[in-house]
């Protein structure tokens, strides 16, 4: 029978808010809340707990991965394996996904707390990965229609995709908003400006931002269905930079960043693959990941002078954006090839400190920020008394090195002590 409390003795608490690291905490978790947080000298320890030496070790909010496509079931392991407790999925088969999702927020199945937009809208289908899950809409009646659809689905977001023209992007926003359901948008023939003005939430890969920059508005990027350009950054003007930051936080806009896409465009095949723990992955996914490297990546990604300009055309905003007071949000894109669930929002992390945040600030992008995106600052996102108990145990100071996020002693998900070492057992036992 499981402990009605589970007591954290003298960890020191980063507790995602901004304040100083507390040290030597007392931490009571009763059930799947947080009970109690207080010096360890000051609080009695209940009886009967089970008790948790987190003496030398740093103690942060379980972490959320913004932008996932969970195609597979086996991922959810990972997730949790790497203190991911929380997932937002923005592009999936909408019946898989929303099972899933009842069935892990229920308790039924172990894994992280997911939020789901189901398919994509966009005005036709583009060849490439979840891309294959796209309801297609060709005028402001249709989007009328499914978004109603997703609204009696119970869908948690709506996500729409890159061709869809400004009437039925204006469209959609305008039908979610009846629903309250925030829209997600990976956007190219709409630019970020205009999706900003008519009330998106987040902007998925940073996409559209270039285009509300160009210098030049009449500039035709091509080939116009590959989903992220490497040519519009290039012809940006930085002068308009602040007037669209501007914007962007009084609209209250987050941007999903995705350095580690961006990282692996400038990357060769080679090096993308050199990745530890790709046999935890099922063998149908990597078996499309190398498909995908030798044919469509090549053409998506020959220039890569034009994508490292890219990545720090892009590094170079997000700083802007994050020093006036913007919320940047971390998120992966797995399954993208050889980004791993649970371990590439490790790496996601590495490149916004390296892109200029400061290791604080880039935990705000798994864990604050991305609460306050999902509308879950109340449950999620910090540690505070009466949230939901989800929280990672690390073996050394994230503050000083954004690394040790990787380090991991224990993951705690809805109170209960995920069982890692098992859950790593059973994904290498797969299939044998």
């Amino acid at each position: 029978m499981p402990h009605k409390y589970t007591v954290l003795k003298g960890g020191t608490l980063i507790d995602g808010n901004g304040t100083s690291p507390i040290e030597n905490t007392l931490i009571i978790l009763e059930h799947d809340k947080i009970k109690s947080i207080s010096p360890r000298r000051h609080t009695k320890v209940p009886f009967p707990a089970k008790i948790i030496n987190a003496k030398g070790r740093y103690i942060i909010p379980g972490l959320i991965d913004m932008h996932v496509h969970c195609v597979e079931e086996s991922f959810l392991p990972l997730f949790l394996i790497n203190g991911v407790t929380a997932i937002r999925d923005v592009g999936n088969d909408t019946d898989f996904i929303l099972t899933l999702r009842d069935e892990v927020n229920s308790g039924l199945r172990i894994g992280p707390t997911l939020f789901v937009s189901g398919y994509m809208i966009n005005s036709r289908k583009i060849p490439f990965g979840a891309s294959q899950h796209t309801a297609v809409i060709k005028n402001v009646k249709e989007a009328q229609k499914v978004v109603s659809l997703l609204a009696q689905k119970k869908v948690d977001w709506i996500k729409i995709y890159i061709t869809l023209p400004k009437g039925v992007v204006r469209r959609v926003l305008f039908e979610a908003n009846k629903f309250g359901i925030p829209v997600a948008g990976h956007l190219r023939k709409v630019d970020a400006r205009f999706a900003a003005q008519w009330g998106i939430s987040t902007i998925e890969h940073a996409t559209g931002i270039a285009e509300a920059l160009l210098a030049d508005e009449e500039f035709e990027d091509a080939p116009p269905l590959h989903t992220i350009s490497d040519k519009t950054w290039l012809h940006v003007d930085r002068t308009k930079y602040n007037d669209l930051i501007d914007l962007f936080i009084e609209k209250n806009v987050y941007i999903h960043a995705n350095l580690t896409l961006y990282e692996s465009f400038t990357l060769p095949a080679e090096k993308i693959k050199n990745k530890p723990f790709v046999e935890l992955m099922p063998p149908s996914i990597v078996e499309g990941w190398d498909f995908y490297l030798s044919k469509q990546f090549l053409e998506v990604t020959q220039d890569k002078e034009n994508w490292r300009i890219t990545k720090e055309r892009l590094e170079e905003f997000l700083v802007m954006f994050k020093d006036k007071g913007g919320k940047i949000l971390a998120g992966t894109d797995t399954p993208w090839p050889y980004l791993l669930p649970g371990f590439s929002l490790h790496r996601e992390l590495e490149l916004l400190v390296e892109a200029g945040l400061t290791p604080m600030e880039a935990i705000w992008t798994a864990t604050k920020y991305a609460a306050e995106a999902l509308k879950q600052e109340d449950n999620i996102g910090t540690l505070m008394e009466g949230k939901r108990a989800d929280l990672v145990l690390l073996n050394t100071n994230p503050l000083e090195n954004i690394r040790a996020v990787r380090d991991i002693h224990l993951v705690i998900k809805d109170g209960k002590i995920v069982k890692r070492k098992e859950l790593l057992r059973s994904l290498k036992n797969r299939g044998s």
